[in-house]
């Protein structure tokens, strides 16, 4: 039985979320960057509302010493010795791979820097369990020291910029725009804003589930993003 690719593993886990969301009535903002020049900044894919998560997505089990290959020795070490750097690595950046079973694959996932080494541990966590765990983030009050996983737009934003220098060298700091679109009667509108936090206001400001916000546009971005220059990552 042959092994999804990387993309394919990417949707599955997208559909996933939007189930789930569909089932307790709520909507999740997602902004796919995989294979565009912003990947090497903001990674794969963002997701959340009030509070967010980045995710990378590698094929399988055996490939996530690639993404060590990225780094450098000297970025490594940065990383390793930047302690809020890692401590926000914890709370909101996580690597998914895929692990076949008897009749597929089952999903998988496992905080960043312990993917790439740093820590003296790699603990795994099924991947339906970080979607529940996402979808009761929309909308969740609970004071910032009981959250378990996430961190604010601008954190996050933050947090992967300054990943994004150690590792390119000053590359993370250029200019994004972030996408939204919204549903808006018998048309959609789009949204774009310099920064995640801007993007995901309109969405903070509204209802939070689908009878409350009858009469009310809503924005499902994040979606897209772009950078203003042609680098690639790769």
């Amino acid at each position: 039985m042959g092994t999804p690719y990387e993309n394919q593993i990417l949707g599955a886990f997208v559909f996933a979320l939007g189930v789930e969301c569909g089932k307790a009535g709520v909507f999740m903002p997602a902004n796919l960057f995989q294979q565009t020049p912003l990947d090497g900044t903001f990674g794969d894919l963002v997701v959340g509302a009030d509070w967010c998560l980045a995710l990378e997505f590698k094929r399988e089990e055996g490939t996530i010493d690639s993404e060590k290959e990225k780094w450098s020795k000297e970025a490594l070490q940065a990383f390793e010795g930047d302690t809020l750097l890692k401590v926000a690595s914890r709370r909101a950046h996580m690597l998914c791979f895929s692990r076949p079973t008897s009749d597929g694959v089952d999903l998988f996932a496992m905080v960043y820097a312990s993917a790439l080494g740093l820590g003296k541990s790699k603990v795994e966590m099924e991947c339906h369990r970080l979607i529940q765990a996402l979808v009761h983030l929309v909308g969740d009050k609970s004071p910032e020291a009981k959250k378990k996983i996430g961190l604010p737009p601008r954190e996050l934003e933050a947090y992967l910029r300054k990943l994004a220098s150690y590792r390119r060298q000053g590359g993370g700091g250029r200019d994004a725009t972030w996408l939204a679109v919204a549903k808006s009667g018998d048309s959609f509108k789009i949204r774009t804003s310099s920064s995640l936090e801007q993007l995901l206001e309109p969405l903070q400001q509204r209802a939070r589930s689908p009878s409350e916000q009858q009469d009310h546009s809503v924005w499902r971005g994040p979606t897209l993003g772009s950078r203003d220059d042609d680098e690639h990552e790769r």
